[in-house]
């Protein structure tokens, strides 16, 4: 492609990486050329630290999809971060600056200097008050995950988080939508919801998602995590309710009765962060719903949704007016593309102005970018110096 530049965007999860690559032309629509999706083949519930397989998946993705290292934009889980919505009076910009960083001190519940943070503005034209987002992740945390990247042989340029990857997903391939739109991601650790309505947003991850199916199916059939897992994607759907269990399997009944239940918390759960979002925000029931993230395709999720609130409940697809290569598989694409989501985000970043750019890019590499930055002239200096040394050497040897 004419004038176009590659980048690689990386979506890390709690229980998968994937991979993605596009084809990026300023102020263009990007193109998707690649992807790979990595799952980590592990026990959740026993391992604390997912370093391993994360450089493992990241590798292993790059080598069998013939991905090369290149400008890496990544996000990171919702559920990781810590989002606070606050207003503040308007203020010269010469004062913003310093009221916002009072606010983040008062807000993020750990010391300032013990997080990387950022701050969205969001405009709302009913409030003389201006709304700010506030997002913050521990130093150690980003930290270690920036490792993983790097120890895989990529450097963030751009750390993004998942829900705010979403938002500008939805910004660009459902323009035309009015009122207030709800994004379920319902990943494995947990949730998000994400609330859109004109310029606004707001966000909520909840703790309930496909670990807490898996491990109340281990549960019900005294079985590992590894085999529970086995039983969910092999026969997983929410029940109906009733005795409706499906076609005669005495296992995918009692296996869809046990998603519907943890289903069933979860609807409560969005209910209640509903009724936050129209008391504390003052915003408006969602009109729609729409679905992604790795568990949401479990079967009849969005009936399930759509039934007990009463709205229409769809799957949000990232590729709706993303162009996609002549390379990619149309219909493992269309199997996937609830996956995807973050990726196009991330792509959205390089290509286009996006009304979310957050970036949480820990200190040291930050300061290890400045210090490239800055090379070239830090060699230029020395260069001037030994010439300058080399004149007064050729003078003094002239004058004796």
């Amino acid at each position: 492609m004419i004038g176009s530049h590659r980048i690689i965007a990386l979506d890390i999860g709690a229980s998968k990486v994937v991979l993605a690559e596009f084809a990026i032309r300023k102020g263009a629509t990007p193109e998707l050329l690649n992807y790979g999706i990595g799952r980590f083949n592990a026990d959740l519930q026993t391992e604390t630290d997912s370093s391993a397989f994360i450089v493992s998946a990241i590798r292993e993705i790059m080598a069998t999809k013939s991905i090369k290292p290149g400008a890496l934009l990544m996000t990171i889980s919702g559920q990781a971060v810590f989002p606070r919505f606050v207003k503040i009076p308007p203020v010269g910009k010469d004062k913003l600056s310093q009221i916002i960083r009072y606010e983040a001190e008062q807000n993020v519940p750990f010391p300032i200097d013990e997080v990387v943070w950022d701050h969205q503005m969001i405009d709302n034209p009913e409030s003389v008050e201006q709304n700010v987002m506030l997002v913050a992740i521990k130093k150690e945390n980003v930290i270690s995950l920036t490792d993983c990247v790097q120890a895989a042989g990529l450097e963030p340029e751009i750390v993004d988080v998942a829900p705010m990857a979403l938002y500008n997903t939805f910004k660009f391939n459902y323009p035309e939508l009015d009122g207030c739109t709800m994004i379920l991601d319902i990943g494995a650790r947990s949730s998000n919801l994400i609330f859109i309505e004109e310029n606004r947003i707001f966000s909520r991850s909840i703790p309930v998602a496909g670990n807490a199916m898996t491990q109340e199916i281990m549960k019900e059939f005294e079985v590992s995590f590894v085999d529970a897992e086995e039983l969910k994607i092999k026969h997983a759907f929410v029940a109906f309710g009733g005795v409706y269990a499906g076609p005669d399997s005495e296992v995918s009944e009692r296996v869809s009765k046990v998603v519907r239940n943890v289903i069933t918390r979860l609807h409560a759960e969005v209910n209640r962060s509903i009724n936050f979002y129209r008391s504390q925000q003052n915003g408006s029931t969602p009109a729609r719903i729409l679905l992604t993230g790795g568990s949401s395709i479990i079967g009849h999720t969005d009936t399930f949704f759509r039934e007990k609130m009463k709205v229409e409940a769809d799957y949000m697809n990232p590729f709706k007016t993303i162009a996609v290569g002549a390379n990619i598989d149309a219909e493992a694409l269309n199997s996937e593309y609830h996956l995807l989501g973050e990726v196009v985000g991330l792509a959205l970043r390089k290509s286009l102005r996006c009304p979310m750019e957050i970036n949480l890019m820990p200190p040291n590499l930050v300061a290890k970018k400045v210090f490239r930055r800055r090379q070239p002239f830090f060699v230029a200096a020395g260069v001037g110096l030994v010439l300058i040394m080399v004149c007064w050497l050729f003078y003094f040897n002239r004058m004796t």
